[in-house]
């Protein structure tokens, strides 16, 4: 004891000598001194202090049962299976395999080819109608050459769904499977199951508005496009849905993760004001591990998709500003730059809906921890505390598309910045062909001038 007191006083006098960093390796030493001091003292494995308990074996139809996040969200994944967008199948009640299944021969792959064919079919008919109208046109002017690659860049994402959305089918089905055996091991830990009560008539809203904003955006375009036929707009509306589809989805497991994170938090609360919660504590670690690690499952499952879907947005939004700004400048405002509008705002506002959501279900509730009153608790509690923080800082919650872009708020300031530097130089080059077009129109005057000057009596 005099000698623990005696170290103390060496400790607490080397403090006030040293700098902030020499102070911080002592504490290390410190700590790690008194952690091989607690496992000398253990009589048992203190294994149990540090590894996850063996996984968790529950009956699949507890699984089904406790499954939750599927029961809410099911009508959105029909939608995408009818759409032939994600041909992922759930597996029948009572066999014993993983819950959500994704195989190439299965009868929801054999309608998405079915499906994706047909569409295919009058996307390249569309495409090809408009490569020839272009052809074929007199008019080459920079800004005929724009609004032709602002609905052909609409296209391009229907010919990538192959590589974007079904190459990624086996990390979603797996991503679908983490949040079926996520949901059983926090009942059995909490001893309460995870709800969602709004999520539902959520889910079935998105669907209804997925394909109704498409309708209305695409029959927008044909009554404010002079050059926008009726029989063209068929080839749109299901990638307009596709993409409103995929923002929805973005949309419905954010708002899960927040609610999951909310009723973690809570948990964590309760536990934090129990006696000797420290064996709690190791559980409820290795549940935040398990929420972490399904954030990130979520950006890694469709990274590609929604990278593609960045890149959509960002070049449409670019083309679709520009091409309405230079038509006001050379001719003033008109119903064809109230169509280019609406496509800006359509892509800012999902821009918007995925970072804004992904930034709410990527908060932080460390704070509870960090106020925890170390003193107050024992020294085992003190670990687990420390070791959750850890777990925290080595695994934050955030959503990353495969190591591609990190989606959060700061992706929409970055993406605006992009645009307006592109956007500036596109001006600079319309306003050097206005000048150029204005001197080649005064020389052709001028030289009218002279010639008829010469020609007078």
């Amino acid at each position: 004891m005099i000698h623990s007191q005696i170290e103390d006083g060496h400790y607490r006098m080397r403090e006030q000598i040293f700098n902030p960093n020499q102070r911080q390796q002592l504490e290390d030493k410190r700590r790690i001194k008194e952690q091989l001091q607690q496992l000398q003292k253990d009589n048992v494995s203190p294994s149990h202090m540090y590894r996850r308990q063996v996984k968790i074996h529950a009956d699949v139809d507890l699984l089904d049962e406790h499954d939750s996040f599927y029961h809410t969200t099911k009508s959105l994944l029909v939608l995408f299976q009818i759409m032939g967008v994600m041909p992922i199948m759930r597996s029948p009640k009572g066999v014993d395999m993983p819950r959500t299944t994704f195989i190439w021969t299965s009868k929801a792959f054999m309608w998405a080819y079915f499906i994706y064919a047909c569409e295919t079919v009058l996307v390249v008919l569309v495409a090809k109608e408009r490569i020839n109208k272009f052809i074929s046109n007199s008019d080459k002017r920079f800004d005929e050459v724009i609004y032709n690659i602002i609905f052909m860049s609409i296209l391009v994402p229907h010919f990538l769904l192959p590589l974007a959305s079904w190459r990624n089918g086996s990390e979603v089905a797996k991503f679908k499977n983490m949040w079926t055996d996520y949901q059983y091991k926090y009942l059995v830990v909490t001893g309460k199951p995870i709800v969602f009560p709004k999520l539902y008539p959520i889910t079935w809203a998105l669907c209804v508005v997925s394909w109704s904003l498409s309708i209305a955006i695409i029959l927008s375009q044909y009554y404010l496009q002079s050059d926008f036929q009726f029989s063209h707009t068929f080839a749109y509306y299901h990638i307009i849905a596709m993409l409103n589809g995929f923002c929805s989805l973005w949309f419905v497991n954010c708002t899960a993760f927040g609610t999951a994170s909310r009723a973690f938090a809570n948990e964590l609360s309760n536990v934090l004001a129990t006696e000797h919660p420290a064996d709690k504590l190791t559980e409820y670690r290795h549940l935040w591990v398990d929420l972490s690690h399904m954030m990130q499952q979520l950006g890694k499952a469709y990274s590609n998709m929604y990278g593609i879907y960045c890149l959509v947005i960002f070049f449409t939004t670019i083309i679709a500003t520009y091409g309405a700004l230079s038509e006001i400048i050379e001719h003033g405002a008109t119903y064809k730059e109230v169509g280019l509008f609406v496509i800006v705002f359509y892509c800012m506002s999902l821009l918007f809906i995925i970072c804004n959501e992904a930034h709410h279900a990527s908060k932080r509730f460390q704070e509870r921890l960090l106020n925890v009153n170390l003193s107050a608790v024992d020294k085992a509690t003190q670990k687990e505390v420390e070791m959750f923080l850890v777990a925290i800082d080595k695994n934050p919650p955030t959503m990353n598309l495969d190591g591609y872009a990190t989606i959060n708020r700061g992706l929409i300031t970055s993406n605006l910045s992009f645009m307006a530097t592109y956007l500036v130089v596109l001006m600079q080059f319309k306003l050097t062909l206005l000048r150029q077009s204005a001197k080649k129109a005064l020389f052709t005057a001028l030289a009218a001038n002279m010639t008829q000057t010469k020609a007078a009596p």
